[in-house]
């Protein structure tokens, strides 16, 4: 049988400077997205990854939620999706010392992995790569598209007006996850999006259409945004379609996913964000 893996992916996935974004969901089928820059090819099928700074996702994969997929994307905008299905963490083993020899892990002193994260490739689509002109003209669509966007205030899911600012630039990465058909948590480059209001991002529908998804509306999401700063936020919402061609994201939660504050809300105040926790 056929490697899941092919040669082209392996190579992208050993470059540690190319972003992957890991995809997990909750028990409600609640979709989450980090950056775990990490993944590495153990072997054949076997992926493996350092967790050092994550929350959402391995309490995810803890509860069980085996299912997960992970973006691959390179400096030239290759991107690939892998579905796989996560094994578990391993601790002072082969798959730890391996991940231990990585260049995250092996030349700083501020960085330990917890345990090394195992998972086998059971799915991999084609390079679906970007070019630069579909990126400028979703991105020109989706700020065309804000005025068909009506949203009332609310309490939370507000944007902060810098996170807000950083959504609205061109330059950075903007990835959507959902639920796909099949059960597994996937993710997609969405550079068509854009703010339209506090609480609302409306996105551009031609990523979507090309990968050959359906959202559908009410189905709930979530964004991570990349800056070239770097800084990582996070968001959840829920979709709503405008039309073929345009769809807004509702908003419900903001995240910090960088240091100092990953996994912090930021779109509560702190007296609410202890409500919020408990």
């Amino acid at each position: 049988m056929a490697n899941v893996i092919i040669e082209d992916l392996a190579r992208a996935l050993k470059v540690f400077e190319n972003p992957k974004f890991m995809v997990t969901k909750d028990s409600n089928d609640e979709p989450n997205v980090a950056l775990v820059m990490s993944w590495d090819v153990y072997e054949k099928d076997r992926l493996v990854y350092g967790d050092f700074m994550t929350y959402k996702t391995r309490k995810n994969l803890e509860a069980g939620n085996i299912k997960m997929s992970i973006l691959v994307m390179t400096l030239d905008l290759d991107n690939w999706l892998i579905k796989a299905d996560f094994e578990s963490f391993h601790r002072n083993d082969e798959y730890y010392e391996f991940m231990a020899m990585t260049p995250l892990f092996r030349y700083s002193q501020y960085t330990n992995a917890r345990a090394a994260g195992v998972a086998d490739a059971v799915w991999a689509s084609n390079n679906l790569r970007i070019c630069k002109l579909p990126i400028l003209s979703s991105y020109l669509k989706a700020k065309r598209a804000r005025s068909k966007v009506r949203v009332s205030p609310t309490e939370e899911g507000n944007l902060p007006l810098n996170v807000r600012k950083r959504f609205d630039m061109m330059a950075a990465v903007k990835v959507l996850a959902f639920i796909d058909d099949d059960g597994y948590p996937v993710a997609m480059p969405c550079m068509g999006m854009v703010s339209a209001a506090p609480n609302a991002l409306v996105v551009n529908r031609g990523e979507e259409k090309r990968r050959g998804y359906s959202l559908k509306d009410g189905q709930h999401v979530a964004v991570l945004l990349v800056t070239m700063e770097p800084q990582v936020f996070q968001v959840k919402g829920t979709f709503r379609i405008i039309d073929d061609n345009s769809a807004y994201i509702q908003l419900d939660s903001v995240y910090a996913c960088s240091l100092p504050r990953p996994g912090e809300r930021i779109d509560v105040s702190p007296l609410k964000r202890v409500e919020v926790l408990k």
